[in-house]
């Protein structure tokens, strides 16, 4: 009976207290271990977001760069300038482009639009703005020639009526200027094209009183189509920095923004010229060129941000995980700059590439 009474006694207070510590130790190893799992998780899928995300904000602007000057890309339209462009708004209050200091009648209420196939805007200590335009008709890609322009009846005459059709924008390109104007009727047999204004057509005004009206025999006017005119830009949204693109297309106003890829923090351009007569790239910067027939391929960089935070270092409470700014190709001149500065608790992945020019270097001079 003593021994029975010895076996049913349970277990000791030494005994459970070995138990629970080792049931402790397990549960701290267990809880590690899925700590460890979960940072480690958490960075793979934070370096393959960012992965994923440079990748489709650089191929993004890359599609359309490869587009740029589609249309426009000849010596006549590139010699531009800025473009003399009118538009009568929905309140019924006309208003003139503003790019020619003296010319406008309101010298502050449309955007100077450049007839260019990229143009870089650089902003120290800011993500530049890459500007891409091009033309999306397929058939009159090469200007046709103007015999006579009669602003009273808004009327132009021109060597031939092929590939152009109503409500294709158009430029007018002489010596006074390149002025928009907006197709409201094609005639076939006389040759002529009729820039009507009126509600359907916002783009011309009556008489054209305003506009350069010395387009003469030999000058030239180039279909455009439905062009794209779309600017892309690095915006922060609810804290969360995004690429972002907007369309312009002549219109009064900012025009519509659209939020592309998330975690872009800086974009980085620069143009491709050559200063000689070998066609091949000679220096590579971000000022605006004087002549884009010597423009041949753009630099761009875009720098996506992992967003994983990673917490300061204990002992020193400083950043660790990025201590050095990301470099490009072109960081000597156009380095990157990061939201937070340096050091950063994120870091950060480059993306980088260069495009030819293709509708230039094909120009038709």
């Amino acid at each position: 009976m003593s021994a029975k009474r010895i076996r049913q006694a349970g277990m000791s207070l030494v005994e459970v207290m070995v138990g629970v510590v080792i049931g402790l130790i397990g549960i701290l190893i267990i809880t590690q271990a899925y700590v460890s799992s979960d940072n480690f998780n958490r960075a793979t899928l934070g370096e393959g977001g960012a992965q994923a995300n440079g990748l489709i904000a650089l191929y993004t602007i890359e599609r359309d760069a490869r587009m740029a000057g589609y249309g426009i890309a000849n010596t006549a339209t590139l010699g531009c300038g800025n473009l003399y462009w009118y538009y009568d708004s929905p309140s019924g209050t006309p208003v003139y482009s503003a790019n020619v200091p003296g010319w406008s009648t309101n010298p502050s209420a449309l955007p100077a639009i450049a007839i260019a196939p990229l143009v870089i805007t650089t902003t120290a200590g800011q993500p530049d703005l890459i500007s891409v335009m091009y033309s999306s008709t397929g058939e009159t890609i090469v200007p046709t020639s103007i015999s006579g322009f009669n602003a009273s009846s808004s009327e132009v005459s021109v060597n031939g009526t092929q590939g152009f059709y109503e409500n294709d924008f158009v430029v007018m390109v002489g010596a006074s200027g390149c002025t928009l104007g907006l197709i409201t009727q094609v005639q076939p047999g006389p040759s002529k094209l009729q820039l009507n204004p009126g509600n359907s057509a916002p783009y011309n005004p009556p008489a054209w009183g305003s506009f350069p009206t010395t387009y003469a025999s030999g000058d030239s006017i180039v279909n455009l189509g439905n062009p794209v005119v779309r600017t892309y830009s690095v915006g922060t949204v609810a804290s969360t920095p995004k690429l972002r693109a907007t369309d312009a297309q002549f219109t009064a106003g900012a025009g519509q923004t659209f939020d592309l890829v998330d975690g872009i923090v800086d974009i980085k351009a620069q143009y491709g010229k050559d200063t000689g007569t070998d066609s091949v790239v000679d220096t590579w910067d971000a000022t605006a060129p004087t002549d884009w027939l010597k423009v041949l391929a753009v630099r761009i960089a875009v720098l996506a941000r992992v967003g994983n935070y990673e917490k300061p270092d204990a002992s020193t409470g400083l950043c660790t995980a990025t201590t050095a700014l990301p470099t490009w190709t072109g960081s000597s001149g156009r380095p990157f700059a990061l939201p937070e500065g340096l050091p950063s608790c994120y870091r950060y992945r480059v993306f980088e590439t260069t495009v030819p020019l293709r509708n230039v270097i094909w120009s038709a001079t």
